[in-house]
């Protein structure tokens, strides 16, 4: 019960919500806007769709931001362009100043709306698009030389760079807490997605699970994971949390699938640098956004 009080304090206060803004029109924009403010919900993500356009085309950004404002809401947390040219960890030389300048811009925006996360996810090591040479070395070290040009950035703009945890062997835990020890910096720190722990954790017994093909292409044999969650809590800065059944990822919301919800919240709770925790699940088409905040409030309060 005490262990559920620390959370519940720190949810009711931060929790964010990932929405698919930069897909609707501004119409639509507002009333999701008008909806989450009288669900007495108050932060919202700062997602990868909406960074894009910005990259673009800043006033896009200014003008959603400023109707983010008027409506009462204000952005928490963010999520950097992604994508298999997009990720840190993208390999090929030529396109590399590209994807690093787009990460600035996202860093900088950032600063802008006072945004203090910013989740990457570090790449796909997709050998039949980059090379089938490359090696898992190969990703590590443009992993490495992208985050030494982008945290001095980061740390100008008062933004901690959160790794995330997918399911490919870039991002396995041993590869993530390794980055974490080598650069040992105040500006970078791990995001834990639930939903991504549950295929790397459970997909060894699921018979059509996701992961493997993701290691299959480059050669190497899956290595499951085995307490990821306490592995990264020294290291939490944000959490993606949603449900599945441990195949696909589904962003179920929580209670849907078989997270085990208890272990997740006893971790959170210990985990000193965490800024806040974020809905990413998806908004299923026959729910409102308030019954969409409400469930997730709910999912895990009844865990």
């Amino acid at each position: 019960m005490a262990t559920w009080g620390k959370i519940k304090m720190l949810s009711d206060k931060k929790i964010t919500h990932l929405l698919g803004f930069h897909k609707w029109d501004t119409a639509e924009q507002d009333r999701v806007m008008q909806e989450l403010v009288e669900a007495g919900e108050k932060y919202v993500v700062l997602n990868s769709g909406l960074l894009e356009d910005g990259c673009k085309k800043s006033d896009c950004l200014i003008d959603f931001h400023s109707r983010l404002k008027s409506a009462g809401l204000e952005f928490l947390d963010a999520h950097a362009p992604w994508g298999v040219w997009a990720d840190p960890g993208m390999p090929v030389k030529d396109f590399r100043d590209i994807m690093l300048c787009r990460h600035k811009i996202a860093l900088n925006f950032c600063r802008i709306f006072g945004v203090t996360t910013l989740a990457f996810h570090t790449g796909n090591t997709t050998n039949h698009i980059f090379g089938s040479d490359l090696t898992l070395d190969d990703y590590y070290k443009a992993l490495i030389e992208a985050l030494e040009e982008l945290l001095p950035v980061a740390e100008k703009c008062n933004v901690t760079i959160a790794l995330e945890n997918q399911w490919t062997p870039l991002n396995h835990s041993s590869v993530l807490l390794q980055v974490m020890e080598y650069f040992n910096s105040p500006n970078l720190g791990l995001c834990y997605d639930s939903g991504h722990g549950n295929l790397t954790e459970k997909g060894a017994v699921a018979e059509r699970s996701c992961v493997p093909a993701r290691w299959k292409e480059l050669g190497v044999p899956v290595k499951w994971e085995e307490n990821l969650i306490e592995k990264f809590q020294p290291w939490l800065v944000n959490c993606h949390l949603t449900d599945n059944f441990g195949m696909t990822d589904e962003h179920l919301l929580p209670g849907k699938g078989n997270v085990d919800w208890s272990r997740i919240k006893r971790v959170l709770a210990g985990a000193e640098r965490l800024h806040c925790i974020q809905n990413e699940c998806r908004l299923p088409e026959d729910m409102s956004v308030t019954e969409f905040c409400k469930g997730f409030r709910a999912g895990l309060g009844k865990m």
